[in-house]
C-alpha cells in the first residue's frame, strides 16, 4: 500500500498542481523554521547568564584632588551622600568620567538611529529589544550612577551614544572610545570600575543573539510585520503632530529599509572576511579599518582576510608612549583616533569628487576625549576586598622584575637636559642587556627600534604659549614635554602570534581610483595626490592610512580656519590637535610593543591577542598554559592575577590552536634565549634563560599588585572640550 503511494505522488509532482502545492508546502515550511529561530533566539540567546551585581567600587581615591559632588538620588547604586566635596577616582571627578562615557567620534552603523535602539522589539514578540539584563549579559556596562541624563535619555550603556546627522536631522547611533576601553571586573557580587581598562564585549560580532546583528535582525522583522512596524513607529515619531503622522511614518519606513539594505550588504560581504572568531573583548582593529576604509568606502576588491583579533587595550598613560598601539605603529594622537573612527564606520567620502574627503569625524569631540585621557591613572589593588599584600614577596617580586621584566617593559622616561630632550635611546633603556646581538645592525652598532627613519628631532620644551585664533582657552599642547619611549621587540625574539603584525605589513590595497577623483576637481584646488605613495594600485596599509587619514583630518582644519591648503595658518593650534605637534608617519613592524605595567592586574586576560587568561600563566612556560578556556565574563582571580575561565553556558571558546589566537611566546621557560623564550638569564651558560621558581612566581604576582612606573609625564593641560560642539544640532 505504500509503495502504491509513492509510486504515484511522483507523477503528480510534475503536474502544476502538484507543483504549486509542494512549492507552498516548502515555503510554509521554510517560514516556519525562521519563525522559530527567531522566536527561539529572542527567547533563549546563547549568549552568558544574568549576574547580579550588589555593588559597585571606584578605585584610586585621591584626597588631594576632590570633586564637587554630583546630585545624588535614591537609585544611586553608589551615592556619595550630601558630601559638599567627593575624592575623585582614577584621578577623575564626575565630569571627565561622564566627557569620557558619553562624547561620541562619529561613528555611523549604517545609519542606526539612537531613538530606534529602545523602540525595538525582540525579533519574535513584544518585548523590548534593549535592557539592562540583556545588555549586560553581553559584556556592556552601566554607570553605576543610575540616573539618567540629557546626554543618555535612553539609557544606554557606557560608550553607546548619538550625534546628530545633517542630512537626516536625527541622533545617529554612535560607538564612542568608551564603550572599548571602560571596564568593570566582578568579584563575588562586587562590580570593580576600570576607567579606561579593556572593554568586554562583541561589538562587531555577527552572531545573531549579539548586539548588532540582533538589532538589524529586529528591524528586519519589524519592517516587515506592519504591526510591529505600527508600534515602532508609534514610540518613535511620539511627538510628531498627528496631522503630520503619516507622512513622517512614510519617511521612516524609507529610513529603515535604507539602513536594512546597507547592513544586508555590510553582513554579506564581512561575514566571510574574519574566520577568526573576536568573541568577547576582542577585536581585530587593524583588519576592520583596512575592510572598511579601503574595502566598504573605496572598492570591495580591497577586502582582505581579517583573522589576527586583539584584545582592547587599557588606556590610562597611552597618551605619554611616542608609540601606540599593539604593533607601536603610530605616533601622533589624532591620526589613531580618526583611523580607528573610519575603522568603526564614521563616514568618509572616497568614491565622489564633489565633497571628496567629506565626512562624519568628530575632530573636537575626539580631542575632548583625548586630553581627558591624559588625567587617567591607573587603578590601585583593593586590598580590603582581594587581600593584603605580603610585604616580603613583594620586595622579593620587585628584584626580580628589575632584573627580568623592567629592561623591555620600562617605561623608559625621556627627560629635559637644558631644556632639550637628547635621543639617546641606549641611555634610557637596556635592550642589549635582554636581547644582544638582535639590537644590534650587522655591523654590530645598537639598531634604533623606536624609530624606523633612525632620527629624531631635538624637541625643545616651551612652557607657556597658547593656541591662537581657534582657541585662546586651551593649554599647550604644541611641544612635547617629558614622555616615554616604547620599544619593539622584533617577532622572531618574542615568539608571539605574529598575525596581527604580518597582516599590516603584508596587505595592498588599490586605491588609484581616489587619485582619480583628485584629478578631477576644478582648477586651483588645493588637493593634491601624495607624493609617498609611488604606486597606488599597490598602496601599503600605513601608506594609505597616512594618505586618507591626514587628507579627513586637513579638510576638518581647513574649515575651521587653521589651515590652508597644506599648510598650517595656525601652526600651535594644529599642532595641539595633532597632539604635542607629533608628525603622522605610521610603520608596519616586525615587532610588537611593550608596554608599561602599572596597574596590569586588572587587565586580563594577556597579551596582544587575549590568549593567556591571567599573570600567573605567563609566567609559565607555553606547554603548560590553558590551550582551551572560556569567556564572557570578567570574575576576577586574586590567586592568579586574572580572571575565571571555567566553561559555563553561553561562553565563547577561546581555542589557541586557531590562526591569531597562538598563545606561544613570551614564556619563561628553559632553554636558548630568544624565539620565544625570554626570562632569568643563566649566569654560567651565555645566551640561555631558565623558568621562574613557583616561589618566584608567587612573588612576581605580589608585587605586581603594586608595581608602579614611576614619575608621569605632565600633560600641561586640562581636557579642550569647550570646542565642542557636541550635543547640539550643528
Amino acid at each position: 500500500m505504500i509503495k502504491h503511494r509513492i509510486r504515484n505522488f511522483f507523477p503528480r509532482l510534475f503536474t502544476w498542481k502538484g507543483f504549486f502545492t509542494t512549492f507552498g508546502i516548502i515555503v510554509a515550511l521554510l517560514f516556519l523554521g525562521v519563525f522559530v529561530y527567531l522566536w527561539y533566539i529572542s527567547n533563549y540567546p546563547n549568549i552568558p547568564a544574568y549576574q547580579e551585581i550588589s555593588a559597585y567600587r571606584y578605585l584610586t581615591p585621591s584626597s588631594e584632588n576632590v570633586c564637587d559632588n554630583p546630585e545624588p538620588t535614591n537609585d544611586d547604586a553608589n551615592d556619595p551622600g550630601n558630601d559638599l566635596k567627593i575624592p575623585s577616582y582614577q584621578g577623575w571627578c564626575n565630569d571627565m568620567r561622564q566627557h569620557y562615557y558619553r562624547v561620541p567620534q562619529g561613528t555611523d552603523f549604517f545609519g542606526l538611529r539612537y531613538d530606534w535602539i529602545t523602540a525595538l522589539e525582540k525579533p519574535v514578540g513584544k518585548k523590548p529589544l534593549v535592557s539592562r539584563e540583556y545588555m549586560q549579559r553581553l559584556g556592556y556596562i552601566y554607570d553605576p550612577l543610575k540616573k539618567r541624563n540629557k546626554d543618555n535619555p535612553n539609557d544606554l550603556p557606557i560608550g553607546l551614544t548619538w550625534h546628530y546627522d545633517k542630512e537626516s536631522d536625527a541622533k545617529i547611533l554612535d560607538v564612542s572610545c568608551a564603550a572599548c576601553h571602560s571596564a568593570q571586573i566582578t568579584y563575588r557580587g562586587t562590580a570593580l570600575v576600570i576607567d579606561g581598562g579593556p572593554g568586554g564585549h562583541a561589538l562587531p560580532s555577527l552572531q545573531p543573539a549579539q548586539f548588532l546583528a540582533n538589532t538589524i535582525v529586529s528591524l528586519l522583522t519589524t519592517y516587515l510585520n506592519p504591526l510591529k512596524f505600527g508600534r515602532f513607529s508609534r514610540k518613535v515619531l511620539m511627538t510628531v503632530p498627528e496631522s503630520e503622522y503619516r507622512a513622517e511614518k512614510k519617511k521612516l519606513r524609507a529610513a529603515t529599509w535604507k539602513t536594512i539594505k546597507e547592513a544586508l550588504r555590510y553582513g554579506r560581504y564581512n561575514l566571510f572576511l574574519y574566520p577568526t572568531e573576536e568573541g568577547y573583548g576582542r577585536t581585530d582593529g587593524l583588519g576592520r579599518i583596512a575592510n572598511t576604509v579601503y574595502g566598504d568606502y573605496i572598492t570591495p576588491d580591497n577586502y582582505r582576510i581579517a583573522d589576527a583579533p586583539v584584545n582592547y587595550p587599557h588606556v590610562w598613560d597611552i597618551w605619554a608612549f611616542d608609540w601606540v598601539q599593539w604593533m607601536g605603529s603610530v605616533r601622533q594622537a589624532m591620526a589613531r583616533n580618526v583611523n580607528e573612527a573610519m575603522g568603526t564606520r564614521a563616514r568618509i567620502n572616497l568614491t565622489h569628487a564633489d565633497g571628496l574627503y567629506d565626512n562624519s569625524v568628530m575632530m573636537s569631540e575626539v580631542h575632548c576625549v583625548e586630553t581627558t585621557l591624559q588625567h587617567l591613572q591607573p587603578p590601585r589593588w583593593p586590598e580590603d576586598l582581594f587581600g593584603e599584600i605580603d610585604p616580603v614577596l613583594r620586595d622579593e617580586g620587585k628584584i626580580i622584575f628589575e632584573d627580568v621584566c623592567e629592561k623591555c617593559h620600562g617605561p623608559f622616561p625621556r627627560k629635559a637636559v637644558d631644556g632639550v630632550i637628547p635621543y639617546d635611546t641606549a641611555k634610557y633603556h637596556q635592550c642589549t642587556t635582554c636581547h644582544g646581538p638582535l639590537m644590534t645592525d650587522k655591523n654590530g652598532d645598537l639598531l634604533d627600534l623606536i624609530d624606523p627613519r633612525n632620527s629624531h628631532p631635538e624637541v625643545e620644551l616651551d612652557g607657556g604659549v597658547r593656541l591662537g585664533n581657534w582657541s585662546d582657552e586651551y593649554a599647550d599642547q604644541e611641544k612635547r614635554g617629558d614622555y616615554w619611549d616604547m620599544i619593539h621587540i622584533p617577532l622572531n625574539y618574542i615568539g608571539t602570534d605574529p598575525t596581527s603584525a604580518m597582516n599590516m605589513i603584508n596587505n595592498k590595497f588599490d586605491i588609484s581610483s581616489v587619485f582619480e577623483l583628485i584629478g578631477q576637481q576644478e582648477p586651483g584646488s588645493v588637493l593634491e595626490p601624495p607624493d609617498y605613495i609611488e604606486d597606488p594600485k599597490n598602496a601599503d596599509f600605513a601608506s594609505g592610512l597616512r594618505f586618507i587619514g591626514g587628507e579627513v583630518r586637513y579638510k576638518q582644519y581647513r574649515e575651521w580656519g587653521i589651515m590652508e591648503g597644506y599648510k598650517p595658518v595656525d601652526e600651535n593650534a594644529v599642532n595641539d590637535l595633532n597632539g604635542f605637534g607629533e608628525s603622522d608617519l605610521p610603520v608596519g613592524w616586525r615587532a610588537y610593543r611593550p608596554r608599561p605595567l602599572e596597574g596590569v592586574w586588572a587587565t586580563a586576560p594577556f597579551l596582544h591577542n587575549g590568549s593567556v587568561p591571567s599573570i600567573y600563566e605567563l609566567l609559565l612556560p607555553a606547554e603548560e598554559r590553558s590551550q582551551v578556556f572560556y569567556l564572557g565574563r570578567k570574575e576576577y582571580d586574586p590567586d592568579a592575577l586574572g580572571i575565571v575561565v571555567n566553561e559555563f553556558k553561553g561562553a565563547f571558546e577561546f581555542d589557541t590552536s586557531i590562526t591569531g589566537n597562538s598563545n606561544l611566546g613570551h614564556e619563561f621557560d628553559d632553554g636558548l634565549c630568544g624565539d620565544g623564550v625570554i626570562g632569568y638569564a643563566v649566569e654560567d651558560r651565555p645566551g640561555y634563560c631558565r623558568q621562574f621558581t613557583e616561589r618566584e612566581r608567587m612573588a612576581i604576582l605580589e608585587y605586581m599588585k603594586v608595581h608602579s612606573d614611576g614619575e608621569r609625564p605632565n600633560s600641561g593641560s586640562l581636557p579642550h572640550c569647550k570646542n565642542m560642539t557636541w550635543p547640539e544640532k550643528p
